[in-house]
């Protein structure tokens, strides 16, 4: 049954057209990912089918009792202050209402205690049906999983990075009763362990889903149809995203043998055409001029469906490249560095010229430290890095700043590309700027375009070895698939940081990843993971850090401190169950035969379920 129809919509923007003659089904518990290319309007769309957006054209059913979630790409909501991150303030404000309420039964009789023993017990039916005795342990862990640390989940909101907040608005509004959920990019600010987490939360959520997302494993693991924004039209294809490319490929090459069936029948019927006029049979060249009209018509309708050229290329050819490619650039040797805390130690590996190495590990771990390290630009605690040849080193950042902001696209390129005005053009043509993106400011840039242009200055620089922090989190899918066949054909030194499962797989030689402080290396990404996810048991402590290094638990308290960990989840599993049927005894009773001492113990119940609730998901945390 569909919860949402849209029939011909068209919308457009200051006179450009964004999206025309869009039609789709959603059903319930579809779970559907939208994609295509920077700007071809996914979050327009979305917002249409929320009703913030008004179509100008066409219409969009939505079933009378659907309940919609959204979350954008920034946090919207305004978090009270006062207010600590695993509260709501509903619920707060409502449970204070309560103690209000209690205070006040205790000095009043007769029917103002009946009335305000009413509104106790509605208010706590209330509390009950939304979730709010168990909301702080469920969002405990929804955070837990998105990857925030219980010191963050405790700390002020506003001392959060933009990314944590981010995560503190999707696992909260995972928590919101939705029957179709609408994420905009939740992955961005997620690492390995996030993304692995939010799958398969996802996946699992009988609810129906759109998501927009450029990761195709997570697309992947979670949907079971895609939608594509193409030459404002919107294509749909059942499946997860790699099934839709072979759905996709398969309509491509039929549309492009339709199209040369029908150019073939187009030079035929002209040469029709042109015979009658030349035997001046006028009635009938008259008629076989309306079906090369209409047949050119078609074929024109059938252009517009063709897979648009890709907007951006890449060009690596360093001028070394002739250079033995075994030849060591950088070896690193006993690295070790420390913040507030440890972030790794003992760390040695060798980069040689043709190395496509992907560095590994969960958000705050040192990656973008190590990189700094390779550049110079931050000394280790100990150990040594050695550069042999003086090898040159490109890097681009997860933050792309240009010098003078004012430049427009064109006169940036123009200041280092020292070329022709029609290579300058032809150049940034060739990574997406054309026409009038070629006179926007750099300050008016969107993230996804200062990394485009940004890589376009790079380039030049034919470097030795090129470093990446995350280079694929503001490029849309054909963008970095295009990155990745560079990459693959540059003959130079890799090393990318990156959370891309599809990128890495496709780019990368080798993984070096770190596991607990250890940096160690791997053949692939789920050979990193694997070992990564697992708590490691006391024979692989002892190898990954040697027992000089740090203490290493052995198997028989290993043991011991499982068994007891097993016991306090009985324990508070007991007691919550012991609590809860006191709860229902007191629920179930009329309220006339209630004293005031038992509304103090019903609170007290009340009071301590919160925090067993809490516990015990604590306690399964640890033990999952």
């Amino acid at each position: 049954m569909s919860i949402i129809q849209a029939h011909n919509v068209e919308k457009s923007f200051q006179g450009k057209v964004i999206l025309s003659d869009i039609s789709l089904a959603i059903d319930a518990g579809d779970k559907i990912g939208l994609i295509g290319r920077n700007g071809s309007g996914k979050t327009t769309l979305l917002n249409l089918l929320t009703g913030t957006l008004e179509a100008d054209q066409g219409a969009i059913h939505r079933a009378q009792t659907l309940l919609i979630a959204m979350l954008g790409q920034r946090p919207t909501e305004d978090f009270e202050r006062g207010f600590k991150i695993l509260e709501k303030p509903e619920f707060v404000r409502t449970k204070q209402r309560l103690s209000h309420i209690q205070e006040k039964m205790e000095q009043e009789t007769g029917e103002s205690l009946e009335l305000l023993v009413s509104e106790y017990s509605e208010l706590q039916h209330l509390l009950e049906t939304k979730g709010a005795y168990d909301y702080e342990a469920r969002l405990s862990k929804n955070l837990s999983g998105l990857g925030l640390s219980e010191q963050q989940m405790n700390q002020p909101y506003d001392t959060l990075s933009g990314g944590e907040q981010m995560r503190v608005a999707l696992g909260r509004l995972l928590l919101e009763p939705s029957d179709l959920l609408f994420l905009d990019e939740p992955t961005n600010h997620l690492d390995h362990d996030g993304l692995l987490w939010l799958s398969g939360y996802l996946a699992s959520r009988r609810s129906g889903l759109i998501v927009i997302s450029h990761d195709r494993w997570f697309l992947d693991q979670v949907c079971d149809r895609i939608f594509e924004l193409e030459n404002r039209k919107l294509y749909t294809y059942r499946g997860n995203y790699s099934a839709s490319r072979q759905q996709k490929q398969e309509r491509e090459e039929l549309l492009h043998q339709t199209l040369g069936r029908l150019e073939e029948r187009i030079k035929r019927e002209e040469q029709v055409t042109q015979t009658m006029l030349s035997h001046r049979k006028m009635k009938s060249y008259h008629s076989r001029e309306k079906v090369v009209k209409k047949l050119k018509n078609e074929m024109k309708g059938l252009e517009e469906k063709k897979n648009p050229e890709r907007r951006m290329s890449f060009s690596f050819l360093p001028e070394n490249s002739k250079q033995d490619k075994n030849r060591a650039l950088v070896e690193a040797s006993e690295l070790s560095l420390s913040y507030d805390r440890p972030l790794f130690s003992d760390v040695s590996f060798t980069l040689c010229a043709s190395d496509k190495i992907a560095l590994l590990g969960p958000n705050g771990c040192g990656k973008t430290s190590l990189l700094r390290i390779l550049m110079g630009e931050v000394e280790p605690d100990e150990g040594t890095i050695r550069l042999y040849g003086d090898p040159s080193i490109a890097f681009m950042g997860q933050i792309v700043e240009f010098q003078d902001d004012e430049l427009t696209v064109y006169e940036h390129l123009a200041s280092s590309y020292h070329e022709t005005e029609t290579a300058i053009r032809k150049r940034l043509a060739r990574f997406g700027f054309r026409d009038e993106s070629m006179i926007k400011k750099l300050r008016s840039l969107s993230g996804g375009e200062r990394h485009r242009l940004h890589l376009c200055t790079l380039l030049e620089e034919k470097p030795d070895i090129l470093i990446l922090d995350e280079p694929t989190n503001h490029l849309d899918i054909d963008s970095r698939q295009l990155l990745e066949e560079a990459l693959t054909d540059f003959y130079g030194a890799v090393v990318a940081v990156s959370h891309d499962r599809y990128f890495v797989d496709a780019v990368s030689d080798s993984v070096l990843g770190f596991v607990e402080e250890a940096i160690i290396p791997f053949d692939d990404y789920e050979s990193w993971y694997a070992q990564h996810s697992e708590k490691p048991t006391a024979e692989e402590i002892t190898k990954i850090h040697p027992p000089n290094a740090v203490p290493v638990i052995g198997a028989a308290e290993l043991r011991r401190q499982r068994a007891q960990q097993r016991e306090r989840i009985s324990r508070v599993k007991n007691d919550i169950e012991k609590l809860e049927q006191e709860r229902t005894v007191f629920e179930s009773k009329d309220s006339r035969e209630h004293e005031a001492s038992d509304y103090e113990r019903y609170a007290e119940v009340t009071e301590t379920l919160d925090n067993l609730y809490l516990e015990y998901f604590e306690l399964e945390l640890e033990e999952e």
